[in-house]
């Protein structure tokens, strides 16, 4: 006796991410930035990491943008921009984070004892307009 058992797959959904910045674009997009703690001054009560690529966003976001850049939230509000509505006419959308990561650390609290700690929005990982 052969027993089968079948399980359905959920389809695959293709991921939307952000534009990672180059010399080529100018709309919103994702520039990476390393962060050296010893640079700011906080080398003396963090001790790993050293530092971390914490990343920002920068760039335009006209009117027009569509597709992985924009929401749907400003993509309606940017229509009542467009069209001249509301508190919305003068406003401008911006360049910001969409998403963000935790990154772990190991520093010193104020008693001076060893603290691991997940940090949340650390790291940029995609951008958007606002």
């Amino acid at each position: 006796m052969v027993m089968l058992q079948v399980e359905e797959e959920e389809p695959q959904r293709r991921v939307k991410r952000g534009l990672e910045c180059n010399g080529k674009i100018h709309v919103c997009c994702k520039r990476q930035f390393y962060v050296s703690f010893k640079d700011i001054g906080w080398s003396d009560w963090i001790i790993a990491p050293s530092g971390y690529h914490a990343n920002y966003c920068e760039g335009e976001c006209p009117n027009h943008m569509s597709g992985s850049t924009l929401s749907f939230h400003s993509a309606v509000i940017s229509h009542y921009r467009m069209r001249g509505f509301g508190p919305f006419q003068n406003m401008k959308s911006c360049c910001v984070p969409t998403r963000l990561r935790a990154m772990s650390m190991l520093y010193y609290n104020e008693e001076q004892k060893i603290i691991k700690k997940d940090i949340q929005d650390m790291i940029v990982e995609e951008c958007g307009c606002s």
